[in-house]
C-alpha cells in the first residue's frame, strides 16, 4: 500500500482554534520511493489571530500570512482532494496522531469537509513518534535518542541529527524539510528493525487493533515511557473503536468491586491506572506478549501465571462487567458542551442528510450559499461555519443585515477581553510585550516588532466603523 507522509505549519498549538498555513504531502510506494510531492500555502483567515510564538518558530511574516495564495477554503479542498486522489494509502506523519491529523479534522469540519477522511475507507493511520519511542525502549541497540538531563528526547530535528539524517536545526518548522526527515526516519527505523515496525503497523487500521484486541489474552501495550501487559476488556458500548483494557500489573482486586461511578474516576484518574481505554482507530501501541516485549516492560516483572491468574479473576467477577458497561457507557456524560461550534467537533456526528448538504453547499455558487446554510443545515455547527466561510469569502452576498451580523462578530472575537479559548488580538499583543522582555538578541527582537506592529494595526482596523461591500 502506497504511504502519505504530512506535515502541517499552523497558527498555533490548539488544534480546534488554529489552522494549517503550509501542508506538505509526499506520497510514496512500500519501498518509500517517493512519487509524488506537494507543497501549499494558505492565506490566514480573517478571524485567527497567529500566535507571535508560532510565527517566530516557523519565521514567517506578515506579509507571507497574507500573501495572495489559497485562502483557508481553498487549501481545505486541495488537501481533501489530493488525500482522496492517492488513496488507497497510510497517512502517516511525526506526532501526527496526536497533533497533525487532529488540526486537519478540526480544519476541514470548519470548512464543511469530512472531518474524519483519513479515518474512512481507503485510509490506514500511522505516527512514526510512538513507533520511535517503543522502538527505542525494546530495542534501544537499533536507534539512538539523545538525552538531556538523563532525560530521553523525541523531537524529530534532535532524533535525526543523533541518528546521522541531515535536519539542521534552521530548516526545522518547515513542512517539507520535516516530512522529508520523517520519512527518512521511518527508512531507518523500518530497516534496522524490519519485524517490530511491521508489527506495529498492523494496528495503523483499526480492524488490526481490533483483531489483536479481540484475540484476548496478554498483550504489551507501550504508552508515553511505560509498557505494560494489559489484556482486552470490551468496547465502549457508544464507540466501537475505544476499548478499555486492564493493566495485568496490578492487582485486580484492588479494583473489581468498583461501583460505576468510581470506575470512571478510575479511568481518568493521572497516572498508574489499571484500567484505560486505547483508540483502535489511532495507531496503539498493542504488541505479542513476546519475551522480548516482557524484558521491556516497565513494571515489576512478574511470571506470565501471575498475569493469566489475574485475567481469569476478572472475567469471573460479573459484578465487575456490569459495573464496567455503565462506567464506559456513561464516562462522558456530564461533560459540559461547549458555546464555541469549533471545540465541537467530538459533540456527534452530523447527520447523513447534513453531510449530503454540506457537499452540495461546496458546488452552490457563492450567492447562494448563505441562504442554503441557514435554511437547509440542521447541525447548527454547520450553520455557523457556513456564515463565517461566507463572511470571509463572499460579504457582497449577504444583506447588510446579515453582514452586520458577521461584522459584530468577528470584532467581539478578535477584541473581546472575556476568558475565550482562541487567541485575541490585545492577547496576542500583550504576548508581544512578553517575548520582548524575554529577548535579548536583536534579529529576534525586530522579528518581534514587525509583528507587533501587524497585530496594532489588525486592531486599529478592527475597531474602525467599517460598511458593507456593495454586491
Amino acid at each position: 500500500m502506497s504511504l502519505i507522509f504530512i506535515d502541517f505549519e499552523s497558527t498555533g498549538l490548539d488544534t480546534a482554534v488554529n489552522l494549517p498555513t503550509q501542508a506538505a504531502l509526499i506520497l510514496t510506494d512500500d519501498d518509500l520511493v517517493v512519487q509524488d510531492e506537494v507543497v501549499l500555502f494558505g492565506r490566514v483567515p480573517q478571524h485567527i489571530v497567529p500566535a507571535p510564538d508560532a510565527m517566530l518558530v516557523t519565521s514567517l511574516t506578515p506579509e507571507q500570512l497574507e500573501a495572495p495564495r489559497l485562502s483557508h477554503l481553498e487549501l481545505a479542498t486541495s488537501i481533501a482532494r489530493l488525500l482522496a486522489s492517492w488513496a488507497p494509502a497510510t497517512v502517516v506523519g511525526f506526532n501526527s496522531l496526536r497533533y497533525d491529523e487532529e488540526l486537519l479534522r478540526n480544519f476541514f469540519h470548519q470548512t464543511l469537509l469530512p472531518p474524519y477522511l483519513t479515518s474512512g475507507k481507503g485510509f490506514r493511520r500511522a505516527d512514526v513518534l510512538p513507533m520511535l519511542r517503543t522502538l527505542a525502549q525494546i530495542r534501544p541497540s537499533v536507534i539512538s535518542i539523545p538525552k538531556v538531563d538523563g532525560k530521553p528526547v523525541y523531537r524529530l530535528g534532535d532524533v535525526c541529527r543523533f541518528n546521522g539524517i541531515g535536519l539542521a536545526e534552521h530548516d526545522q518548522h518547515d513542512a517539507l524539510n520535516d516530512v522529508r526527515a520523517t520519512i527518512a526516519l521511518f527508512r531507518l527505523m523500518r530497516e534496522r528493525a524490519p519485524d517490530l515496525i511491521a508489527s506495529m503497523m498492523e494496528n495503523a487500521h483499526k480492524s488490526g487493533a481490533i483483531r489483536r484486541l479481540s484475540a484476548g489474552g496478554i498483550v504489551g501495550h507501550a504508552d508515553f515511557g511505560r509498557i505494560v501487559p494489559v489484556t482486552a476488556l470490551m468496547p465502549a458500548p457508544n464507540n466501537g473503536a475505544s476499548w478499555a483494557v486492564a493493566d495485568l500489573s496490578i492487582d485486580p482486586s484492588t479494583y473489581l468491586g468498583l461501583s460505576a461511578p468510581d470506575l470512571i474516576g478510575l479511568m481518568g484518574a493521572k497516572g498508574e491506572r489499571p484500567i484505560r481505554t486505547v483508540k483502535a482507530n489511532s495507531q496503539p501501541m498493542l504488541l505479542p506478549w513476546t519475551p522480548e516485549v516482557s524484558m521491556a516492560a516497565t513494571c515489576r516483572p512478574e511470571d506470565e501465571a501471575v498475569y493469566n491468574n489475574r485475567l481469569r479473576q476478572i472475567h469471573a467477577d460479573d459484578g465487575f462487567w456490569r459495573n464496567l458497561t455503565a462506567a464506559l457507557a456513561n464516562r462522558f456524560a456530564d461533560r459540559q458542551p461547549s458555546p464555541y461550534p469549533e471545540q465541537r467537533l467530538y459533540d456527534g456526528f452530523p447527520s447523513k442528510e447534513d453531510v449530503g448538504r454540506a457537499a452540495r453547499w461546496h458546488e452552490l455558487d457563492w450567492s447562494a450559499r448563505y441562504a442554503f446554510g441557514e435554511r437547509h443545515f440542521q447541525d447548527d455547527r454547520l450553520r455557523a461555519f457556513s456564515r463565517r466561510l461566507v463572511f470571509e469569502h463572499a460579504p457582497e452576498t449577504m444583506t447588510p443585515e446579515q453582514w452586520r451580523e458577521g461584522r459584530e462578530w468577528l470584532q467581539n472575537r478578535l477584541t473581546t477581553t472575556d476568558p475565550v479559548p482562541w487567541l485575541t488580538l490585545p492577547a496576542a499583543i500583550a504576548r508581544c510585550a512578553e517575548l520582548r522582555r524575554e529577548t535579548v538578541d536583536p534579529e529576534r527582537l525586530a522579528r518581534i516588532d514587525v509583528i507587533c506592529r501587524w497585530l496594532e494595526g489588525r486592531l486599529a482596523e478592527m475597531v474602525r466603523p467599517a460598511q458593507p461591500s456593495s454586491g
